[in-house]
């Protein structure tokens, strides 16, 4: 098994991630809880179903905003399996096991994600433009063409994981600042007070380390929110080789 968590821990972090991304309180149905339970009989790591969540719920967010909410753990679960594909293409070319279907699968998968990637990005622009983000909208063009230019690098040179989310992580950087500029300087103070909200009594438990690297995450991510920003990134962690 590939979860890196405990049982109970996996399914507690899970209930808690799609509850807090909800913002209210849910009971899970029967239903759901048998879909992590497949998800860990599966041996998806805990890291790519918390990732499929918050892409499940930005995407959502960006379709649908206002009051609508989604109330089944099922809706995510198209998206964690995609992750999941992609996990283990990447993770067969990173062991350095045979090309042929393997490797073709993996630059595919990898190409389909830098393309939905691009697709965000532009959707972003079009944000940013009638929300009057000029900050914003040159370094979302600037990400997007970068997007598609490693795409194209696939046709000539396999993915390299690290390499690639270096890059990604590199841009998605690039946007944050971005979308701080854009925003002004009131509005990122209210920003970091709701992101300081977040953390709760829980960050009483924390220390000052992990505090801080919660609260930057929180931050990220209700910028990411206002600005309408895709989350430029393979996997929440690096992939090792």
């Amino acid at each position: 098994m590939i979860t890196g968590a405990e049982p109970g821990d996996y399914f507690n972090a899970i209930e808690e991630a799609f509850g807090r991304r909800r913002g209210a309180p849910l009971l899970l149905p029967p239903r759901d809880w048998a879909l992590i339970a497949e998800w860990q009989r599966r041996g998806i790591p805990l890291r790519i179903v918390l990732q499929g969540i918050e892409n499940s719920f930005d995407s959502f967010e960006r379709r649908a905003p206002g009051a609508r909410r989604i109330n089944s753990l099922t809706y995510c679960r198209q998206e964690v399996l995609s992750l999941f594909d992609l996990y283990l293409g990447l993770h067969g070319t990173v062991a350095g096991r045979p090309g042929g279907e393997t490797a073709v699968a993996a630059t595919r998968a990898v190409a389909r994600h830098l393309t939905r990637l691009s697709r965000r990005a532009r959707e972003a622009m079009a944000h940013a433009s009638s929300a009057r983000h000029d900050a914003l909208i040159g370094a979302l063009a600037t990400a997007a063409a970068e997007l598609r230019r490693m795409r194209k690098s696939l046709v000539t040179e396999p993915p390299v994981p690290r390499s690639l989310e270096e890059n990604l992580a590199r841009l998605d950087a690039g946007l944050l600042a971005a979308a701080r500029a854009a925003l002004g300087p009131e509005e990122v103070a209210l920003v970091e007070q709701e992101a300081e909200a977040t953390l709760g009594t829980a960050s009483e438990r924390m220390s000052p380390e992990a505090r801080a690297t919660t609260r930057r995450a929180a931050t990220a991510r209700i910028l990411r929110q206002r600005c309408r920003l895709p989350r430029l990134t393979l996997f929440e962690e690096p992939i090792a080789g």
